[in-house]
């Protein structure tokens, strides 16, 4: 079969000597057939930790989202009241108007909140408006309170 060709050893020295076959040896060769299960486990281990890392990145810029935005309807919440109290006169406002609204709900929100006025009657007939707002919510506690001055123009 080779009588025209010079005699090699083993067709492996074939490819080698004549350049048709990379400078790998065979053992080279078997050691590169694949993945060992030991790098696949690590590959595994390391995506793993990423994943988690991420999970809870996200999970953490919803929950500062959530939070954001109770804070945001509380004080929603308390400039309105402030607003509604606003356009009564300063000599009608008293502790008449104080009052603690529970259950007090916003529109295609889930949660309620609780709302607080205090009027106090200042010396100078000015009077000092308080408006406190909390959350009923364990997940997103807020507390917000507003305060304004509210006086007669002289």
């Amino acid at each position: 079969m080779f009588r025209n060709y010079p005699r090699y050893r083993n067709i492996t020295h074939l490819f080698f000597s004549s350049g048709l076959a990379d400078a790998h040896s065979q053992n080279d060769v078997q050691s590169e057939r694949g993945f060992s299960i030991i790098e696949i486990l690590v590959s595994l281990l390391i995506a793993g930790v990423m994943s988690m890392g991420i999970v809870r990145s996200v999970s953490t810029a919803l929950q500062t989202s959530k939070i954001t935005e109770f804070n945001h309807i509380a004080n929603s919440l308390a400039s309105t009241k402030i607003e509604e109290l606003a356009t009564i006169p300063v000599p009608d406002l008293d502790s008449s108007f104080n009052a603690t609204e529970t259950n007090v709900s916003w529109p295609h929100f889930g949660c309620s909140f609780t709302r607080q006025t205090t009027v106090v009657v200042n010396a100078d007939e000015s009077r000092s408006v308080t408006v406190n707002v909390t959350s009923n919510s364990d997940y997103a506690p807020t507390n917000l309170e507003l305060k304004t001055i509210f006086s007669k123009w002289k």
